[in-house]
C-alpha cells in the first residue's frame, strides 16, 4: 500500500501531497466507511427497512435545508481566502469575510426557521416526514449541518485534513456504532426520534470541536490590522455556490426523493443501501478531495495555471485507475453485503453494479466542477446542473411511480453520465483544460 501511495504522490502529483498526509487519511477513511457500513446493517435490523427509508429521507431533507442556509458561503471561502491580503508576516489582514460568512446563516437560519414552523402548522403534506415533536430536532440539525460545512471549508483551506477527519471521519461514525449497538444488545426499541437526537448530540458534538479548531486556525493566521475591505461580489457568488452545492444533493438524492414522495419507503430503503455501497467507488476521489481544492485554489490565486492544468490532468488519471480497482472489489463483495439486509438476488446485485459503474465517469472526465468552482467559473457548474436537474426531474415523475426502484438506478446513472459529460465540455471550453477522455471528445486529441 505504501508503495502504491508513493507510486501516485511521485508520478501523477508531482509531490504535491505529502504522502504521509495521503496514507493517514486513506487509513482513517477506511476506518470511518467500515464502522458506517456494520452501523447500517443493525440500524435496519432494529428499525426495519420501511422506517430506515423514513429516516433516509428525513436526513436529506436537513442536509438540502442545511445547504441553503450555508449560502454557498462553503465554496466561496476556499476560493476566496487564498486571495486576500496578507502582511509582512504572512498572516491575512482583512477579517470580514468570516464575519459575513456568519452574519448571513444565522441570518437565513432565522428566515428557514420561520417558514418552516409556519408551514408544519398550515400542511401536513409538505413536511410529511416529520413526526409529532420532530421539529425542534429538525431544525437544530439543520443549523448544526450549516456550521459544519462552513467550518469544514474554513479548515480545509488551511490544510488542516488528519485532525478533522479523525474528529469527523473515525471518532463520530464510532460514537454512532457503539451507541446502535447498545441498542441491538439490550433489545431495547429504537424510535426514529431518538435515533434523530443521537444524530444532533454527536453532529453537534462535532461542530464544537471543529469550532475550536477553526478559532485556533484563525488566531494564528489572521492579524487584523486595517479595516474591512468590502467584499465585491460576494452575494452573487456565493448564490451560485448555493445552487451548485444544493443541486447537487438534490441531484445525487433526487431518485430516493421521489420514492419517498410516492410512498415508496422500502423501495427507498434499498436505494439507500445500494448507494451506500456504491459510495465504496468513490473512495479515491473523496481521498484526493481533501487537499485538490486548496491546491487548485492556490494555483489559481497565485496564476499558476499550467500546474493547475497538469494537476487536472495527472489527478484524473490516478482517481479513475483507484475507482477501477474499487470497482471490481466492490463487485466481488457486493452480493455478500446485500445478504446482511436480507435483500440480495440476481436483479439487485445487477442493480448494484450499475449504481458503482456510475462514480466512475466523475474522474473519467476529470475533477471538471472543482476546477470551475475555484477558479471563478463556478456559474457554468451551475449550468451543467440546472440541465440535468430540469431533465431528471421530469424523468422521475414519470417513471418512479412506474418502475420504482429499477428507474431510480437507471435514471441515477444517466443522469451521471451527462452531468459529468456537461462539466468537462464547459471546463474545456472556459480553460482548456482536459483529461485523456475529454480531450478526445471536445478537441480530437488522443
Amino acid at each position: 500500500m505504501i508503495k502504491l501511495f508513493r507510486t501516485i504522490s511521485k508520478n501523477y502529483f508531482d509531490n504535491t501531497v505529502a504522502l504521509s498526509k495521503l496514507s493517514k487519511t486513506f487509513f482513517v477513511w477506511v476506518l470511518g466507511l467500515g464502522l458506517v457500513y456494520v452501523s447500517n446493517i443493525y440500524v435496519i435490523k432494529l428499525i426495519g427497512l420501511n422506517q430506515y427509508g423514513r429516516y433516509t429521507v428525513f436526513m436529506s431533507w436537513v442536509s438540502l435545508i442545511s445547504m441553503l442556509v450555508a449560502f454557498g458561503w462553503d465554496g466561496y471561502l476556499i476560493q476566496r481566502i487564498p486571495q486576500l491580503p496578507k502582511n509582512e508576516a504572512g498572516k491575512i489582514t482583512d477579517g470580514s469575510i468570516i464575519k459575513n460568512a456568519m452574519t448571513t446563516l444565522i441570518v437565513l437560519l432565522v428566515f428557514f426557521s420561520f417558514f418552516i414552523i409556519v408551514a408544519s402548522r398550515y400542511s401536513k403534506t409538505l413536511l410529511s416526514f416529520l413526526e409529532p415533536g420532530q421539529l425542534p430536532v429538525f431544525l437544530s440539525l439543520i443549523f448544526v449541518f450549516a456550521l459544519l460545512a462552513l467550518l469544514r471549508a474554513f479548515l480545509k483551506i488551511f490544510n488542516w485534513v488528519t485532525s478533522v477527519q479523525w474528529i469527523e471521519d473515525f471518532l463520530k461514525p464510532l460514537i454512532l456504532f457503539a451507541v446502535i449497538i447498545w441498542y441491538y444488545r439490550s433489545k431495547a426499541t429504537l424510535e426514529l426520534s431518538s435515533l434523530y437526537f443521537i444524530n444532533l448530540v454527536v453532529f453537534g458534538a462535532v461542530a464544537i470541536a471543529l469550532l475550536l479548531f477553526a478559532i485556533k486556525v484563525y488566531s494564528k493566521n489572521f492579524h487584523i490590522q486595517s479595516p474591512a475591505v468590502k467584499e465585491e461580489g460576494w452575494l452573487s457568488k456565493c448564490f451560485y455556490f448555493m445552487c451548485i452545492y444544493l443541486g447537487y444533493s438534490i441531484f445525487s438524492r433526487m431518485e430516493l426523493l421521489f420514492l419517498g414522495f410516492f410512498s415508496k419507503n422500502e423501495e427507498a430503503a434499498k436505494y439507500q443501501i445500494l448507494l451506500r455501497i456504491s459510495d465504496l467507488i468513490i473512495v479515491p476521489d473523496v481521498l484526493f478531495n481533501y487537499f485538490l481544492p486548496q491546491k487548485f485554489a492556490h494555483y489559481f490565486a497565485d496564476n499558476k495555471i499550467d500546474e493547475a492544468k497538469e494537476l487536472y490532468k495527472n489527478s484524473a488519471r490516478t482517481i479513475w485507475t483507484l475507482q477501477v480497482l474499487c470497482f471490481l472489489g466492490t463487485s466481488a463483495i457486493g452480493y455478500f453485503y446485500l445478504q446482511s439486509f436480507a435483500i440480495a438476488s440476481a436483479e439487485i446485485y445487477i442493480l448494484l453494479l450499475i449504481a458503482c459503474s456510475a462514480p466512475i465517469f466523475a474522474s473519467l472526465f476529470g475533477s471538471s466542477n472543482l476546477v470551475l468552482k475555484v477558479s471563478g467559473n463556478e456559474r457554468f457548474s451551475f449550468y451543467a446542473l440546472l440541465i440535468i436537474l430540469i431533465i431528471e426531474a421530469l424523468a422521475n415523475s414519470i417513471l418512479i411511480p412506474l418502475y420504482g426502484l429499477t428507474a431510480a438506478i437507471w435514471l441515477s446513472w444517466s443522469s451521471a453520465l451527462l452531468y459529468y459529460l456537461l462539466l468537462s465540455f464547459f471546463v474545456h471550453k472556459r480553460l482548456g483544460f482536459y483529461s485523456r477522455y475529454s480531450s478526445m471528445l471536445f478537441s480530437g486529441k488522443k
